[in-house]
């Protein structure tokens, strides 16, 4: 198994359409796409 550093994003406050509601996201940090590649 390979691990590769850890990686977090920037993602910015949107608006978005979710179950027949609009929602208000705030920013936040979330962790890099591909990031646990658990079986590699």
């Amino acid at each position: 198994m390979r691990y590769s550093r850890l990686r977090s994003i920037f993602v910015r406050a949107y608006t978005r359409f979710r179950f027949g509601r609009t929602e208000h996201v705030c920013q936040h940090f979330r962790s890099h796409p591909g990031q646990l590649e658990l079986f590699v």
